[in-house]
């Protein structure tokens, strides 16, 4: 199963986004890694890049300075309304990342069941249904859109949650999505 990881540079006051010193230690076999801008124009090429990859699973990792443990998302808007400006300093206030596409769209993973086997596995995932609006959401929205079965992880600041453990969570949800996709 080849699995496009998708995860961004750094922002805001961050010298350093997580996912880029996540990426390298992910083992998962048939795995492409990239990383994005965080700037509206740029994710707007994600299409381009799972045309281009052709991947059977994406996933998606995100920044969440504001969370102390990674969490998967439950859920991805058709929405872009930020509170803060990305790396070019726009701000987008209630636009469609597709137009007509749907609200939103719901996990391709039963998150319960992948929790308890992280769980199995010595490592836990907590779960949201609000991943905000900003440029992730919209990364999230595409992988989705795609309809190439995709999952979305925000992840913590490093100095609360240690790279190899969030490494190791998605190598783990690679070999779940490996294990149901049969």
């Amino acid at each position: 199963m080849k699995t496009l990881l998708v995860g961004f540079a750094k922002y805001a006051k961050h010298a350093k986004n997580p996912t880029e010193d996540i990426f390298p230690l992910v083992k998962g076999k048939d795995v492409v890694k990239v990383i994005l801008p965080v700037v509206y124009e740029e994710v707007k090429k994600l299409p381009e890049i799972i045309a281009k990859e052709k991947p059977d699973f994406i996933i998606t990792v995100n920044l969440s300075p504001f969370r102390k443990e990674p969490a998967i998302e439950e859920y991805a808007y058709n929405d872009m309304n930020s509170v803060q400006p990305d790396e070019k300093g726009v701000l987008k206030s209630g636009e469609a990342i597709v137009k007509d596409g749907p609200k939103s769209y719901p996990s391709v993973l039963d998150i319960p069941s992948l929790q308890v086997f992280l769980s199995s596995e010595g490592q836990a995932l907590a779960m949201s249904i609000d991943p905000g609006r900003f440029v992730c959401n919209e990364a999230s929205y595409l992988a989705r859109h795609s309809g190439i079965p995709s999952v979305s992880l925000h992840v913590p600041l490093q100095k609360d949650f240690p790279v190899e453990e969030e490494a190791e969570i998605i190598d783990l949800i690679i070999r779940y999505a490996e294990s149901i996709r049969g």
